[in-house]
């Protein structure tokens, strides 16, 4: 039983790596009679070397694992694994200790891990360029298996602590830790009431459940890093952390229920049912954060940038002999002269002479062939000469040098042989990246039989033993729906100097959020949608009651803003579809928005600020390098995956209404209906595109006749766009004066700038090879109009009641320029701006 064997190594492995007094001999024993228990066992306090993270294990406690494996009916019975008790404390490394050889092999790894990473990205390029749409879905033996796995598997892991004690900042130490009651995934019938699986069926039914999920920090506490390993264990265990205050709490307790419905294969059913159906629902998602805990995080994130930087730089730091330099400060100095010396000065002088330019092309020539080599034979991992050249050549050369490599293995067309499914095997386990196939097949190494019987308990199908499979257009494989009762983040501060406890500034809230996910495999089609009920924010009131407490009532910042005119129910509701089957087009595209008013409250802003705002400067350069370098990956995918989807596109339904935005700054800060005010409506966005939208729009004077600014070409060679933005408007209002009112008339003594509408006509050639027309056309035109009346409707003090909300901000350092507003100076100011500018078709 080859996958029996396998299935005890990969246990034997994990187990013996990380359970200290590991009994492998008994393991193997119990293993064999299906049944593994641990009790009471203790983990390795240098269980996480191996995965180079700055953490080291204070003490790990397992106390209980049970692990149930059906040999005989591997294929059809349930795995079963239950852990109860596992408590784990963590500690930042305060230290490092200088390996040359660790650190040469993880600068290594860093390197090759780039190297991989631009060539996965180039493959998957290559592969998103040549693809073509294909009539059928093909079935990965991964895929299959994983869906194997979730059928024929039962957990249950209850009592769970993992915490995480920091002492780096002496002065305010504290601790982080995210605890579980249980989760469960239990076979069940079609009514969700457990089942015991004894026989292999068509359709499996779970139910999976999460328990009082949550994660606290507290700031300013005892840690545990003082105490025995005992104590830290029976601290652990105790449930003191569930008596923590709300705002210690970043996640409140969360429970989650799935219900999930596995079915065979789609043509071992007959394309009857979808293989996974599951419905997700969360109930209330209760985050905080208080101005303590985001002072501890940038403290933590400095440390580990800090640790980043000693353990870079630290071999040149042993290098220096204490006796020689017994003066501290002429030592630092020394350290950072031999730093800069051989980080910069050094290898830009010796990139320019000869005998090492020399050996650089020896090198390279000499790398060259070896992995040549290499893809010639098909070997997954490199030979030691292999790698001590990988390790003396930098990124740039060794992607050009391998990119040359791959072109000649190319132009040969050499027949590649399957290596064996162990092989393959090993080198997914290794994270090997360069082989571009992550499915591996079975030979030799396992019986006929049994692969066969692999195959048929996971509905894979080998591709070189049957034809491929041909699934329907309006066949549905996957479909995921997702529920959040309430998602609330509340941001917690003090409100005055001598408060002793934090109060909520802020609260956000957005109630119902539903998600709908479908995927249907004759294209690799999917249907997503996303609904939102409301999005609201409240903020703090000064105001206080005879005890001096805060008022209840909390000012609106942000709220809904309902029309009845509008037949719009939720607040967002987003629809996306790649082929709809009712449409000729590629995607649609629909989207509409509520109107929503934001009010500026000057207290909770300058409270929101005051929290947020550090009160030291941090020195974050190397997380923000790292942030900035996945942010690039993410951008350059992004920037493909857009260029590539627009040149394939022949059609497009987009519908996308933004209703208005309502910006209130009112008169000192605080928001009353009775106050004077500045309204800026910014505009109700029309967002349009595709024949039948465009086409079948009846208001001529909004979307006038797209297809007449079309000169060259047909006006099926170009989808029609259209984007509007309708009645930007500005006001400003003296008391008593209803400001939802007034933004509906075209013309009024409130309004500083009339209703502006901007239109933009575009249109997208489906042919982009064709050098005859344009690829892309555009029309727009726009009206700006501003009035400014008399002196008796804005006057210097209003403007100043405005203006000193902000003026705050300014003294406190938050804004670096301020401008002050023109005086009028008593003067009668009438005066009318009208701007006209009428974009002509422009060509690109």
């Amino acid at each position: 039983m080859v996958f029996a064997h396998l299935a005890a190594f990969f246990i034997d492995k994990f187990l013996g790596n990380y359970i200290e007094d590991f009994d492998s001999h008994q393991l193997k024993i119990n293993l064999w009679d299906g049944n593994i228990t641990l009790e009471n066992v203790h983990l390795k306090t240098n269980a996480l070397n191996d995965f180079n993270v700055p953490l080291e294990i204070i003490t790990g406690y397992l106390e209980k694992l049970k692990i149930h494996i059906p040999w005989k009916y591997l294929y059809t019975h349930p795995t079963k694994i239950e852990i109860d008790g596992f408590f784990l404390l963590v500690a930042p490394k305060t230290d490092v200790v200088y390996d040359p050889e660790k650190a040469e092999q993880i600068e290594y790894e860093s390197k090759m891990a780039e190297v991989k990473k631009v060539e996965q990205f180039r493959y998957e390029r290559e592969q998103y360029e040549n693809s073509k749409q294909t009539p059928h879905h093909k079935d990965t033996f991964f895929e299959r298996l994983q869906f194997h796995i979730l059928r024929n598997v039962e957990i249950s892991i209850k009592n769970i602590h993992i915490a995480f004690d920091d002492k780096t900042t002496k002065l305010y130490p504290y601790q982080f830790g995210i605890t579980l009651n249980y989760i469960k995934l239990n076979s069940t019938n079609n009514e969700w009431e457990n089942l015991e699986v004894k026989e292999d069926s068509n359709t499996i039914y779970k139910y999976a459940e999460i328990n009082s999920l949550t994660a606290y920090w507290n700031s300013n506490i005892k840690s545990r890093l003082d105490l025995s390993n005992e104590e830290i264990i029976d601290d652990l265990k105790s449930d003191k952390h569930l008596k923590y205050e709300k705002m210690n709490h970043i996640l409140q307790p969360l429970n989650a229920r799935a219900k999930l419905k596995i079915a065979k294969t789609a043509y071992e059913q007959n394309f009857q049912e979808a293989v996974l159906v599951a419905q997700i629902d969360f109930e209330d998602i209760n985050l905080n954060i208080n101005r303590n805990q985001y002072a501890d995080l940038l403290d933590l994130l400095e440390f580990e940038d800090y640790l980043n930087m000693k353990t870079k730089y630290i071999k040149y730091h042993k290098i220096l002999n204490d006796t020689q330099y017994k003066n501290a400060s002429l030592r630092r100095w020394k350290f950072a002269y031999t730093v800069i010396l051989n980080e910069q000065v050094r290898p830009h002088l010796a990139s320019f002479k000869w005998e090492n330019v020399k050996e650089n092309l020896n090198r390279h020539k000499e790398y060259h062939e070896l992995y040549f080599q290499q893809l010639i034979n098909h070997s997954s991992k490199p030979d030691k000469r292999t790698q001590e050249l990988e390790k003396q050549i930098d990124a740039f050369n060794l992607l050009y040098i391998r990119r040359t490599a791959q072109i000649e293995y190319t132009k040969k067309k050499i027949e590649e042989k399957d290596t064996s499914w162990w092989e393959k095997l090993n080198n997914w386990w290794y994270s090997n990246s360069n082989e571009n196939n992550p499915e591996f097949t079975l030979n030799d190494s396992a019986s006929l039989e049994e692969r066969n019987k692999l195959y048929e308990a996971i509905g894979y199908k080998d591709k070189e033993s049957t034809e491929p499979l041909i699934y329907p257009e309006e066949y549905i494989d996957m479909d995921i729906s997702l529920r959040l009762n309430l998602i609330e983040i509340n941001v917690w501060s003090s409100v005055h100097v001598d408060d002793l406890h934090f109060k909520v500034i802020a609260r956000a809230s957005v109630p119902n959020t539903e998600l709908t996910f479908q995927r249907r495999p004759a294209k690799d089609d999917i249907l997503l949608i996303v609904d939102l009920d409301s999005l609201e924010m409240v903020g703090i009131n000064s105001d206080t009651n005879e005890n001096g407490e805060l008022n209840l009532s909390r000012p609106v910042l942000l709220q809904p803003f309902n029309q009845p005119q509008l037949k719009q129910h939720k607040f967002l509701h987003l629809e996306f579809e790649s082929n709809p089957l009712n449409q000729n087009c590629d995607y649609k595209i629909h989207g509409s928005t509520q109107s929503l008013q934001i009010n500026y409250h000057a207290t909770t802003i300058n409270k929101l600020i005051d929290c947020f705002l550090p009160d030291r400067h941090h020195d974050l350069e190397g997380i923000k390098a790292a942030a900035y370098s996945i942010f690039q990956d993410m951008n350059e995918r992004t920037k493909f995956l857009l260029s590539e989807s627009l040149k394939k596109i022949k059609d497009l339904d987009i519908n996308i209404e933004l209703q208005s935005i309502y910006v209130i700054v009112p008169e000192y800060g605080y928001y009353t209906d009775s106050s004077s005010m500045i309204c800026l409506d910014l505009g109700h966005l029309i967002f349009k595109g595709g024949q039948t939208n465009i086409e079948s729009q009846p208001q001529k004077d909004v979307f006038y006749d797209a297809k007449s600014t079309i000169d060259d070409g047909n006006d099926a060679d170009y989808i029609p766009i259209k984007i509007q933005l309708e009645n930007i408007q500005l006001l400003y209002l003296n008391k008593e004066e209803n400001w939802n009112e007034l933004r509906l008339k075209q013309d009024s003594p409130s309004h500083l700038i009339k209703p502006i509408t901007l239109t933009l006509d575009f249109f997208k050639s489906i042919h982009i090879d064709d050098t005859k027309i344009p690829i892309n056309h555009l029309k727009g035109q726009n009206i700006l109009h501003v009035d400014v009346y008399d002196k008796d409707r804005i006057r210097d003090d209003k403007i100043g009641s405005i203006q000193i909300n902000l003026e705050e901000l300014y003294d406190t350092g938050h804004i670096d320029t301020w401008y002050d507003l023109p005086s009028k100076s008593g003067k009668s100011s009438n005066g009318e701006i009208h701007l006209i500018l009428d974009y002509e078709s422009l060509k690109l």
